[in-house]
């Protein structure tokens, strides 16, 4: 597996243009975003690619890419025969030209069936750099991406979606909305918090996910309110951080249960990601006797002590519980939805269909066994009624 390099500072495009050029890449695919691209300022400082080599930019696909997406994307991938891919923006783009990678030579009536069979990507004939313009996905930092066939998420991963650079400028995120800011950075905030707890976590991830706590909390709102470069860059360090811990130790219960708000209710992924996470955080902390079995004790508790203290040293927290009660605070602060009536659920018959979209036998890499009704108690308790 051929390591990344990454590049980081307000030159750090040019460096990836310098790249480009020395590699002799002489046809590059673009794939960004549709307005984000020209607002953040990328568009401009990566014009020079064009002194030396024949460049289409590509954004016409949905925020959650889709198969259909998938396929048109590949099309242009045949004709323009690009050496080099570049995604430029927030998740989807950069999971984007991860797919675009990962299928590449795969006929069109055969993709959707290679989708779903799920094998690992290994190797990518065409070079992959990936841009971030938001701080939130750390999709640049992870093997994996996304892609749905119809209502249905897919995850297809492997060493071959692995970018061979990546540009880190913290000064690309200034320009996002406010909401944007808000969404995307909490969703960081998540999965920094999922990746100490997770079952697949290491040493190594639960480092990198502290350390990407102890950044991205104190920082996300003035960086929301009035984002200053000091706070971007906390915001871009951390979110990428969060992305090198998810990588390693994947998600766990409230990424699973978020994708079901998000498609009934149009809540922004981040931001479903919380709803649940806070009522996670005081069961993990006193569930100790429902743990996975064979995952150690001691060492979940201390991952929940770290977490019980990142929080609290951020939002004034002393204990699990208070750390739920801070999340939904912390939302409305934010301008995002806090609770789970707020974003619309109104029935208990509700939470048993948003339950039911998540097979809890997939949820091995959650530290405490949850049965479905179980979560429909963890869904109930997130209403903030």
């Amino acid at each position: 597996m051929a390591s990344t390099a990454h590049y980081y500072g307000q030159r750090a495009l040019n460096a990836l243009v310098d790249r480009a050029r020395d590699e002799r890449f002489s046809r590059v695919l673009l794939v960004t975003g549709r307005s984000s691209y020209e607002r953040c300022g990328a568009a401009a400082r990566l014009a020079e690619l064009e002194m030396f080599a024949s460049v289409r930019r590509w954004s016409d696909f949905d925020p959650n890419p889709s198969v259909d997406d998938l396929r048109r994307g590949l099309a242009i991938l045949r004709d323009h025969d690009p050496e080099l891919i570049v995604g430029v923006g927030g998740g989807s783009p950069m999971d984007m030209a991860k797919l675009l990678c990962a299928f590449d030579g795969v006929g069109e009536r055969a993709v959707e069936s290679a989708i779903v069979a799920g094998s690992p990507v290994e190797f990518s004939s065409r070079t992959l750099f990936l841009v971030p313009t938001t701080s939130g996905s750390g999709s640049e930092a992870t093997h994996f991406a996304v892609v749905y066939i119809g209502s249905d998420k897919y995850s297809v991963a492997g060493d071959g979606l692995r970018p061979a650079a990546v540009a880190l400028d913290p000064g690309l995120t200034l320009s996002g909305s406010a909401h944007q800011r808000a969404t995307s950075g909490v969703d960081a905030i998540c999965q920094a918090t999922e990746s100490l707890w997770a079952v697949g976590a290491t040493d190594r991830s639960r480092r990198s996910a502290r350390h990407a706590l102890g950044l991205l909390l104190p920082a996300i709102e003035p960086f929301v309110d009035d984002p200053t470069p000091q706070t971007a860059r906390c915001m871009a360090l951390g979110s990428h951080l969060a992305g090198r811990a998810i990588d390693v130790s994947k998600t766990t219960a409230a990424h699973a249960l978020s994708y079901g708000i998000t498609k009934r209710y149009g809540i922004d992924h981040g931001n479903a990601v919380a709803l649940t996470l806070g009522q996670f955080v005081s069961d993990h902390a006193v569930l100790v006797d429902r743990l996975q079995p064979g995952l150690d004790r001691a060492s979940h508790e201390r991952a929940m002590a770290q977490i019980v203290d990142a929080y609290g040293r951020a939002l004034g927290t002393s204990d699990a519980a208070s750390v739920g009660r801070e999340i939904n605070q912390l939302l409305g602060r934010l301008g995002l939805t806090s609770t789970l009536m707020e974003a619309g659920v109104r029935s208990e018959s509700e939470l048993t269909e948003l339950a039911a979209t998540v097979n809890v036998e997939r949820l091995g890499n959650n530290p405490v066994v949850y049965s479905t009704d179980e979560l429909v108690g963890v869904l109930a308790r997130s209403l903030g009624r």
